[in-house]
């Protein structure tokens, strides 16, 4: 029994027409599929790291855009041959990107842009340098596309060993679990200069995407904005065994909201299908 890789994001959105633009835009992401007023966005051929946007039920209570750390499914990634590029695109587009920052990175360096979209989502955006990415169908399809398909989900977490435990318990493991601080890391999520992260990078047995974060913050004054009703609302995620996986996770804390769905973590949807079943 084990989680293989996560097929499909689904994000809440306000304007969902408008969200559509952005994407496509931002990062060459392309129409798929479009079904009573919801989109399909990924890259044609790429079998999972897709987005799919549906019509928001509701105006939010709290109207201004979540922090970066604020509680919930908060964050998606994709990566880029061009930061500065992204950056524009991003900008163009209607976004708030954050400017390209370099940080130490094991015995390297990294270099990645975070910046918000459309329905309060942020995004992850690291440098993809030949041989040093994680898998991409899309980058292996076509060696001068620009974006990936979606290489990551983040979730921002008030206890962060037990939502690990929650996916390690489904067969996802654990490849980094860290603290990072100081001057890069505030300038590249724009936290204060006491504050720290910590991350979580969970990968399935293929390291496909998409893969799963784990973040938490200390030092920064977080708001639980996990039932916004616009925003990342389900992940759908791919398992060997999907019936076996659904009864582990409820034995730790899952919770059955019907129509074979569970809810998780910082009360994101999560929905079990076997690999080709979407």
């Amino acid at each position: 029994m084990s989680l293989q890789y996560l097929q499909e994001v689904v994000v809440a959105s306000a304007d969902v027409a408008a969200a559509t633009r952005f994407h496509r835009e931002a990062f060459d992401l392309e129409v798929l599929e479009e079904v009573d007023g919801s989109v399909l966005l990924g890259v044609p051929g790429a079998p999972a790291g897709r987005l799919r946007l549906v019509p928001a039920q509701g105006a939010p209570a709290d109207a201004t855009s979540p922090e970066v750390w604020d509680l919930g499914a908060r964050l998606l990634g994709i990566y880029s041959r061009d930061l500065d590029a992204t950056a524009a695109a991003m900008a163009r587009a209607g976004g708030a990107p954050r400017r390209p920052v370099t940080y130490p990175y094991g015995e390297a360096s990294l270099s990645e842009l975070v910046g918000r979209g459309p329905d309060g989502v942020w995004w992850t955006i690291p440098l993809a340098v030949t041989g040093a990415h994680r898998p991409s169908a899309a980058y292996d399809a076509d060696s001068v596309r620009r974006h990936s398909e979606l290489h990551t989900a983040v979730l921002v977490v008030a206890d962060h060993e037990a939502a690990v435990a929650f996916f390690e318990v489904a067969g996802f493991s654990t490849l980094f679990d860290g603290e990072m601080s100081g001057a890069p890391f505030d300038e590249l999520v724009g936290m204060p200069a006491d504050a720290a992260l910590r991350l979580a990078f969970m990968v399935g047995p293929e390291h496909q995407p998409a893969r799963l974060e784990i973040m938490s913050f200390t030092g920064v004054p977080t708001r639980d904005r996990s039932t916004d009703p616009v925003g990342i609302r389900r992940l759908v995620l791919v398992a060997d065994d999907p019936a076996a996986t659904r009864d582990a996770l409820l034995a730790v804390g899952a919770e059955d909201v019907g129509d074979g769905v569970l809810r998780g973590p910082v009360g994101v949807e999560i929905e079990l299908v076997a690999e080709g079943a979407r």
